[in-house]
């Protein structure tokens, strides 16, 4: 395991909290393999790459059975109003960690994070106000935010602005990598189909 920074100061927020209305069912929840959802895969690529605290900000109707939460201590933050976009799931995960200098931005479907590219965005975490992959010139994800747009983005009010139109206000450092997987998401039935063909047949959650 790397170790980052001492006394949490690097956090991931997983955004699942919207109401995944072209998926039909909680991607949180999807077979990632026989042994893992999206969630716990996601989680345990974050924190076997040394990222200590995890929040997870889910749709308030996502039920997780005993075991579908393999580290305990990951932080869970209910979204009761998922209509109010992204933006809003960010604002309620950071206000979790007030101290915190860095935040790996994480949606729950892209989840082919890497331990690599993980460590990649973060030794460059200075370069710029934020940092994000980039493959064959398209941006991918996640991405990595400094302090200054954490503070930004903990400040809005009202849900006007998406997390675009913030992060154009901000400086970007991009690194290039040679994983196009950063830049899939699973948004429909077809997407999960044609990657997850051999997997377990998708979990509907309750």
């Amino acid at each position: 395991m790397n170790e980052l920074l001492p006394n949490n100061k690097t956090i991931c927020i997983i955004l699942s909290g919207g109401l995944s209305t072209r998926m039909k069912t909680h991607k949180a929840l999807l077979r990632f393999s026989s042994n893992e959802n999206f969630l716990q895969h996601i989680t345990n690529v974050y924190r076997n790459a040394g990222i200590n605290r995890v929040i997870v900000v889910k749709n308030y109707g996502i039920v997780f059975k005993t075991d579908e939460l393999v580290n305990r201590d990951v932080i869970i933050v209910e979204n009761y109003f998922p209509e109010r976009g992204r933006l809003y799931s960010l604002q309620l995960g950071l206000s979790t960690s007030p101290d915190a200098q860095y935040c790996f931005i994480q949606n729950i479907d892209n989840p082919f994070i890497t331990e690599d590219l993980i460590n990649s965005l973060y030794n460059v975490r200075d370069f710029a106000d934020y940092i994000s992959p980039e493959f064959n010139n398209k941006g991918g994800h996640p991405i990595l935010i400094t302090r200054r747009v954490i503070k930004k983005i903990s400040l809005l009010t009202g849900y006007r602005n998406t997390l675009n139109e913030i992060l154009l206000m901000f400086s970007r450092y991009k690194i290039i990598t040679d994983d196009p997987n950063c830049l899939l998401n699973i948004n429909y039935p077809s997407d999960y189909e044609k990657y997850f063909s051999n997997t377990s047949e998708i979990n509907p959650g309750s």
